[in-house]
């Protein structure tokens, strides 16, 4: 998956967004395991789904939670990374907190496995 660099902001109420940039951003939180495609597939229009993956992605690397991503923001270079990892090794997310972990305790990451 290549890495994604966005020309326009993707924010709710953005009638200045980019379709390239929504479609490259759902196909990356979709190979992140963030987006799950619709019945429909995965189109260049926003959707709350969209707003909603990236929210849980933002929550889960503790960023600003507010579904914006930003050209050469936070949320651009914390997916970019994540696409990075996955380019070397299949992503394992842990059950509880679906953050990425290394699979070593099974289906919970060691920070909820030690919470439990």
């Amino acid at each position: 998956m290549k890495l994604i660099k966005l020309s326009n902001s993707i924010r709710r109420n953005n009638a200045d967004m980019n379709f390239q940039d929504i479609l490259n951003m759902k196909n990356a939180l979709h190979h992140i395991g963030y987006y799950d495609v619709p019945d429909y597939g995965i189109t260049e229009y926003p959707d709350n789904k969209l707003y909603s993956s990236l929210e849980k992605f933002q929550k889960d690397r503790k960023l600003t939670v507010d579904g914006v991503a930003n050209p050469g923001g936070e949320t651009e270079k914390a997916i970019n990374e994540e696409l990075k990892i996955t380019a070397k090794s299949p992503i394992i997310r842990c059950t509880v907190c679906g953050g990425p972990h290394g699979g070593s305790k099974g289906d919970v990451c060691p920070d909820c496995d030690a919470k439990m």
